[in-house]
């Protein structure tokens, strides 16, 4: 008799467990405000983050999946990537979490995946945020399949990124706007457009840490991401995001 009362409040205890956990909202994923406002990307699990991104953006796509980035050792590193990205007629907006699994960590900030037209950083609520303009061709966009762009037109990308949780935890912003190949190849020269771009890069959206601040609240319902549309290369995914290190090595 005692034994089918310990598995019957085993069974009990389970069925609770389970219960409350499906009832638990998702640590990542799609929160929005109101009826009125965009969904946008969340992350409940520290550090607390989301994003606000400009009103006239629209979301076109969200996902997760996983990465295997470029290490200094002979085997990649490994983590996990989730974004959510917006247009607004002129050009495509990117927001994304990238977390490392044990034991990598993300390369130091300052360590970017593409060569930089310019590179600069600034405090950011507590924080150091790390800008860079750069461009980006076709082939090396995972992101290029959202574009409006042709075929093989490049980008001329601005970045902000935040490097928080001890290096585990990359938050990014991108602004895409397509361009000519001779503009590509002229970009460095001109100032001006580069000046105007990073303005409109740094108007397209901005990170919110709810932790850093009162008036920030998060969305009170987070719903799961899908899996990232297989039309988003992982390869070209996991090289976008940047280098790890093994923790502990230098």
């Amino acid at each position: 008799m005692k034994t089918v009362l310990y598995i019957g409040a085993l069974l009990l205890c389970g069925f609770h467990l389970l219960k409350y956990a499906i009832g638990q909202p998702s640590l990542r994923g799609m929160g929005q405000k109101g009826t009125a406002e965009m969904p946008v990307l969340v992350s409940r699990a520290r550090p607390v983050v989301t994003f606000a991104p400009a009103k006239d953006m629209s979301l076109t796509a969200a996902g997760w999946c996983s990465l295997s980035p470029e290490t200094r050792l002979s085997v990649p590193g490994n983590g996990r990537l989730w974004f959510a990205a917006y247009n607004n007629g002129a050009g495509l907006l990117i927001s994304a979490l990238a977390k490392t699994e044990a034991p990598w960590l993300w390369e130091a900030a300052h360590h970017l995946p593409f060569p930089v037209l310019r590179g600069g950083t600034t405090p950011y609520k507590g924080e150091t945020l790390h800008e860079t303009l750069y461009t980006l061709s076709a082939d090396a966009d995972p992101f290029h399949p959202l574009h409006d762009a042709a075929k093989d037109a490049p980008c001329l990308v601005y970045r902000a990124k935040l490097l928080l949780d001890f290096q585990q935890i990359q938050v990014i912003i991108e602004y895409h706007e397509p361009i000519t190949q001779e503009q590509a190849r002229d970009m460095a020269y001109d100032l001006p457009y580069l000046n105007a771009f990073q303005e409109r890069g740094r108007a397209a959206c901005s990170i919110v840490l709810p932790g850093k601040s009162n008036g920030d609240v998060l969305p009170r319902r987070i719903d799961k991401i899908s899996v990232a549309d297989k039309a988003i290369s992982r390869i070209k995914l996991s090289r976008w995001t940047g280098e790890m290190q093994r923790r502990g090595s230098l």
